[in-house]
């Protein structure tokens, strides 16, 4: 990872060393508590670690600390276009205020710094591609934008900053942060904004967002998408588990299927991977876990080594292998409780 400095945000600190943090937004109105409720603590169980949500006026300004006394969670206020709504939201509790210097004049983006400082409150730097005027080109634009006004804040003495430059386009948005990280050493929150729906939606977040963390830059993530926040939220922990930058669950390793197969592979998938669920969150050690799941010989347990412990198809038989070597063989309804019983025997419980 990219050597960042620290920024402590509620009781989470991020950069540095510090693990890469799951960002999640409410998709809510701020002002209806009982809908942010709800969404929040579906958002914490799926594994939001900071959320933010959007201050549109003063009565949004009324939930934080009544969110604040009941989560302890780290929040974030998105403010557009009015200055003094991040003011109060600073004076309420926020643990972090996002704003957009597209849309908000100097001479205001000087009196949130004076309140941020007051309250040791940090702020990002929010750069959106649809928010800036574009002279020659996307990257060029944001990176000049983004100086400009980095540099307004530390000559104003303030340096709890966090940026981000987003756009709709991987190319570009990889571009923009790759560029800034050689020039700041701020924390970076990365993401592909406007993303959409469906399955390029998550392929644009799921390559823009990869690429940047297997470089090291990306210090907090939020995977954009026109979907719950939960959907998202379930996208950004399969990044960095897939870059074995954090571990949520285990990891079960299964076969594409073919013709060779003689067993009933996605059935028992589908009950290996229940079943781990169930017996998961009272083994937490369980989640480092590489569990295989073959369909054939050919695919294990010979390519199915690396695994922990797995299981292969045969001809209406499965055998049962630790590290490539196989310790049984075993009828269909029987494989997948000799699983369980050789995974307690890897962890045990008390």
């Amino acid at each position: 990872m990219r050597n960042t400095k620290v920024i402590k945000i509620g009781n989470l600190y991020i950069g540095g060393d510090n693990p890469v943090i799951i960002q999640g937004m409410t998709k809510v109105p701020t002002s209806n508590l009982h809908l942010m409720r709800n969404q929040i603590k579906r958002m914490i169980n799926y594994g939001a670690e900071i959320i933010r949500f959007s201050i549109l006026n003063e009565k949004d300004t009324d939930s934080i600390p009544i969110l604040k006394k009941e989560f302890k969670i780290p929040f974030i206020a998105d403010i557009h276009y009015n200055w003094y709504l991040a003011k109060i939201s600073i004076e309420k509790g926020i643990d972090k205020i996002r704003i957009n210097p597209g849309n908000i004049d100097k001479k205001y983006i000087k009196e949130i710094i004076k309140i941020a400082k007051e309250y040791n409150v940090p702020i990002r730097i929010g750069l959106n591609s649809g928010s800036v005027k574009i002279k020659e080109d996307i990257v060029s634009s944001l990176i000049e934008t983004a100086k400009n006004i980095v540099d307004f804040f530390q000559d104003n003495d303030f340096f709890s900053i966090v940026i981000s430059l987003k756009t709709p386009y991987v190319k570009e948005t990889i571009e923009c942060y790759r560029k800034i990280s050689e020039i700041y050493k701020y924390p970076l929150h990365i993401g592909i904004t406007e993303a959409g729906s469906g399955y390029l939606a998550i392929s644009k977040s799921i390559l823009g967002i990869g690429i940047l963390l297997n470089e090291g830059i990306g210090d907090t993530i939020r995977v954009s998408l026109t979907a719950p926040p939960e959907e998202e939220i379930k996208v950004a922990k399969s990044i960095l588990q897939a870059l074995n930058l954090r571990t949520f669950e285990p990891e079960i390793i299964s076969c594409p299927m073919c013709g060779r197969m003689k067993v009933n592979l996605k059935d028992i998938l589908e009950d290996v991977k229940k079943e781990i669920g169930k017996i998961e969150k009272d083994n937490p050690e369980i989640r480092r876990l590489k569990i295989a799941v073959m369909g054939c010989s050919v695919n294990g347990p010979g390519e199915a080594k690396q695994a922990d412990i797995g299981i292969a198809g045969g001809d209406k038989k499965w055998v049962l292998f630790k590290k490539g070597k196989i310790i049984g063989t075993y009828p269909e309804e029987k494989i997948i409780e000799k699983l369980l019983e050789n995974l307690f025997s890897l962890f045990p419980t008390s």
